[in-house]
């Protein structure tokens, strides 16, 4: 487990407890994540590949169908699961609200990023500007490999394509741009999870039947009370 694996949350350590658990960790229930923890006040959501976003006050696991998770309550401990897709981790240090999204190509295309910053804003008046944010590891731009991604990916400008290959991060981070992030309050982790498949969980680096099994890299944040 790497414990605050962001420099940029650091200043807010005394407010924030962020965890990235890796393949050494052999995570694959929330059940794993409680022991770990040691807490049952844990939530995580059914991930769908889509753009709904939840506003969470209580433990849940794995029920609600949603591909982002947002809270204001302390002690209560978000998590998010991937396996090749990018997370990101949220913070609006003003008002004290975390969140966390699970955005693989299908939710790039869904519009995962902008829907989960109208919630944010929705819901606890917050724009973009006024969060820090984090992404963990994903697939690189060598890795992101498609048949036809013109065609497999629509509505993704032709500037993040490249032969078969798509730079989904990079597209990610021009969402992320596009909706008001200041790319001063962000920092993305440096790992490729396929290029790194010893450290990190892939589906694409041969990993398919542990993570469909369960077995996944897992993104968590709490705010301390």
């Amino acid at each position: 487990m790497m414990s605050m694996p962001f420099d940029i949350f650091r200043p807010f350590a005394d407010r924030l407890e962020i965890n990235l658990f890796s393949k050494s960790d052999q995570i694959q229930t929330d059940e794993d994540l409680k022991k770990e923890l040691q807490t049952d006040a844990l939530a995580s959501v059914w991930q769908m590949h889509g753009s709904t976003t939840v506003i969470v006050r209580e433990p849940t696991s794995r029920i609600i169908q949603a591909d982002g998770l947002m809270t204001d309550q302390s002690e209560l401990t978000l998590s998010i699961r991937s396996a090749d897709c990018q997370t990101f981790v949220v913070y609006a240090p003003d008002q004290n609200v975390i969140g966390l999204m699970h955005v693989g190509w299908r939710g790039l295309i869904a519009g995962m990023i902008p829907s989960f910053f109208r919630t944010l804003t929705e819901e606890y008046d917050i724009d973009a500007e006024h969060c820090v944010i984090g992404a963990g590891p994903s697939l690189c731009k060598n890795c992101a490999e498609f048949t036809d991604p013109i065609t497999e990916l629509p509505g993704i400008p032709e500037k993040f394509i490249e032969g078969r290959y798509a730079d989904l991060q990079m597209f990610a981070t021009y969402q992320l741009i596009s909706v008001g992030m200041d790319p001063l309050k962000f920092e993305r982790h440096p790992d490729c999870t396929k290029c790194n498949g010893e450290n990190w969980w892939s589906f694409r680096g041969g990993d398919r039947e542990e993570v469909l099994s369960g077995m996944g890299n897992v993104l968590l944040i709490r705010i301390k009370k």
